[in-house]
């Protein structure tokens, strides 16, 4: 029995040791932590598989206005809402404060990062992933256009052991999906949009592996509609 729970707590260290302290944790703490570990964006991204939690990485993958910066807004807003604060990584310099503001974050506690370089992205995401305050790590790669030497998914290889042990979780924008990562992604497509004296006033986003509805529209509060199972049952 002894030489039993020795080479137990030798095989715990192991993992531990490999994989990070929050790996391991008996039955029925882990099923009730998988509940906690959901950070609610408010929008059917929450009833979705796999969704955004503590301790997973998770890309939104599409081309620009389709509403992924959006979403990702409402996800720090509700990482704040559990009480931690949000580290977004811009090497592009595309954050806007009004637009999360509308989302409902609170810039007191969000930290912008305009990291230049590759090493720096994972600098920083890696420090935010480690850190105990932090509930959600976004990596905003910017529009393809964009003069940054972090333009692809494929480029954050080494958070992802990290994100696993990490309290906080990982979430990638990205305008192309990863081509060698292992990564949830949910794609966004812009269904439709109407323009109104030559400007996009708003548009329709669809998650599309999910179908994932989501409207946002320019300068206003953006209005999930929901599954595309649930909207068939609404339309009949």
């Amino acid at each position: 029995m002894a030489q039993a729970k020795t080479a137990l707590a030798d095989a715990i260290a192991h993992v531990e040791g490999r994989f990070g302290t929050h790996v391991l944790s008996h039955g029925a703490i882990a099923e009730r932590r998988a509940g906690e570990r959901r950070i609610q964006t408010g929008s059917s991204l929450d009833t979705l598989t796999p969704g955004l939690a503590s301790g997973a990485p998770l890309a939104l993958v599409g081309s620009g206005s389709t509403g992924k910066v959006t979403l990702a807004h409402r996800a720090a807003a509700g990482a704040q809402r559990d009480g931690g604060s949000v580290l977004w990584i811009d090497p592009s310099a595309t954050f806007d404060p009004l637009s999360a503001e509308r989302s409902g974050v609170d810039l007191s506690r969000l930290i912008v990062v305009r990291a230049r370089t590759r090493d720096d992205v994972l600098l920083a995401a890696a420090a935010a992933l480690r850190s105990d305050g932090f509930r959600l790590a976004v990596v905003d790669t910017g529009p393809q256009v964009a003069p940054s030497t972090v333009t692809r998914i494929d480029d954050l290889a080494p958070l992802l052991p990290i994100v696993r042990s990490s309290p906080a979780a990982l979430l990638v924008i990205s305008d192309t999906r990863a081509m060698r990562l292992a990564i949830p992604t949910f794609s966004v497509a812009r269904v439709a949009w109407s323009e109104r004296f030559g400007r996009t006033t708003g548009w329709t986003s669809l998650v599309a592996e999910r179908a994932l509805f989501l409207f946002a529209s320019l300068g206003a509060e953006s209005h999930d509609l929901g599954t595309r199972g649930a909207l068939l049952e609404r339309t009949g």
